[in-house]
């Protein structure tokens, strides 16, 4: 890069490149396994969801994670209850840091 006259301390913009604006950040053109994903990833933990239902005890793993006593459950009920609310909202300060 030529400066002229005084020179700039600030870096240049990156500019995209046409070539793969629809790929996800840090993706290569030919990479078709990644993106908003993997799809060895998701392939991998369907048929490990496939394997447990076929082979696990899902009653018994029901049972087992049933809360202990009331004030784990209400634990548990509070904390679903935040999950619906769309979970922990942290205030941001007002430099926006």
């Amino acid at each position: 890069m030529r400066i002229t006259g005084k020179q700039s301390t600030r870096l240049a913009k990156p500019q995209p490149n046409p070539s793969n604006i629809a790929d996800a950040p840090g993706a290569s053109p030919k990479d078709k396994e990644h993106g908003e994903g993997s799809y060895r990833g998701t392939r991998d933990y369907q048929e490990g969801v496939k394997s447990y239902l076929r082979t696990a005890d899902v009653e018994k793993d029901a049972r087992d994670a049933a809360p202990a006593d009331d004030a784990e459950a209400s634990d548990m009920e509070a904390a679903e209850e935040t999950g619906r609310k769309g979970g922990i909202k942290k205030k941001r300060p007002a430099n926006g840091k």
